[in-house]
């Protein structure tokens, strides 16, 4: 099976549910539950790689603190690999606090911390040349990285052989394209979200917006449409819209879309072809909406292809 780099960022979340409204000024209201995760669209695809049973390293910035151990044992436990990290006393680990919805959606409250001060001298040669695929996850929110240093490091990966892929994050800056646009022409694949991808083209509708973001540089293209699955758009080949699962009930959204960016990663790991690999992303994604937690209700990957034999008509 081939090995996948997760490049990019991390956070602690501390998620609270249900937040379906923040207090008024010196009021107090209870919620259910308060709980600790590690978090971060690199972490998040990294663990989910590790629990789905495909070999996966870590590579990002993280305090040296608390926060920052926490990190390092949850991606150890999960399988994954941490030979990638850095730990920078000059920073604190990134945090964010996750209000959960009680219809499972969710908003952030972000200090960006260590991810901002990951660079491209963060990720040595070494890594790439072990790696078959190199992931950046969390395009948008590493302000010393986004741009030519995610560039620079594609470029490298590439000139290696390796198969060059990543994802969006929700840009809090409001800046967008500028931040990603150098680093389109050297993917093989670029799977942002469809809320994240109108933002990068100006279009709305999904083939639109995979027919911007191919003019730009990468070779294939998955925009992530949420409830309705995601919309596949490999090189040279047909078009498909793949569904998800829409009678599972979601108790919480975090993480689902760095969980369907794992599924797919392993499918390219074990040479799955275009709509094989979305069809198991949405699955996976469709585990991660039905547990608390960005990685929680991942499986290995025979429990994930079960679970698609016996809900697919």
């Amino acid at each position: 099976m081939k090995k996948v780099l997760c490049i990019g960022s991390v956070t602690t979340d501390v998620i609270v549910s249900p937040a379906d409204s923040v207090p008024t000024p010196g009021t107090l209201r209870a919620v259910d539950s308060v709980s600790t995760h590690v978090g971060g669209c690199a972490a998040n695809a990294a663990i989910d790689l590790g629990r789905l049973g495909v070999p996966a390293v870590l590579c990002c910035k993280l305090g040296a603190d608390s926060f920052g151990d926490f990190v390092e044992e949850t991606v150890r436990a999960s399988g994954a690999g941490i030979r990638g990290i850095v730990r920078d006393p000059a920073v604190n680990t990134t945090v964010s606090i996750v209000c959960v919805q009680s219809s499972g959606e969710r908003s952030f409250l972000y200090c960006p911390g260590s991810t901002s001060a990951f660079t491209a001298a963060d990720v040595p040669d070494a890594l790439l040349e072990e790696a078959d695929i190199v992931f950046i996850a969390g395009a948008m929110l590493l302000t010393a990285f986004d741009g030519a240093g995610a560039a620079q490091v594609l470029e490298r990966a590439r000139r290696m052989g390796k198969t060059t892929v990543m994802d969006t994050a929700w840009d809090f800056q409001d800046v967008w394209l500028p931040k990603v646009e150098a680093a389109l022409p050297h993917l093989d694949l670029f799977m942002p979200s469809v809320e994240e991808a109108a933002k990068l083209t100006g279009e709305t509708e999904p083939e639109r917006i995979a027919d911007r973001l191919l003019e730009m540089g990468p070779k294939s293209v998955v925009v992530k449409t949420g409830k309705t699955g995601a919309l596949l758009c490999p090189a040279g080949g047909p078009r498909q819209q793949v569904p998800t699962w829409r009678s599972v009930k979601a108790v919480d959204t975090t993480g689902a879309g760095d969980a369907f960016c794992a599924g797919f990663l392993a499918g390219m790991a074990q040479g799955w072809d275009f709509t094989r690999c979305g069809v198991f992303a949405n699955a996976v994604g469709t585990h991660c909406v039905m547990a608390i937690g960005a990685s929680t209700g991942i499986r290995p990957i025979a429990e994930i292809e079960a679970f698609i034999r016996e809900n697919t008509p």
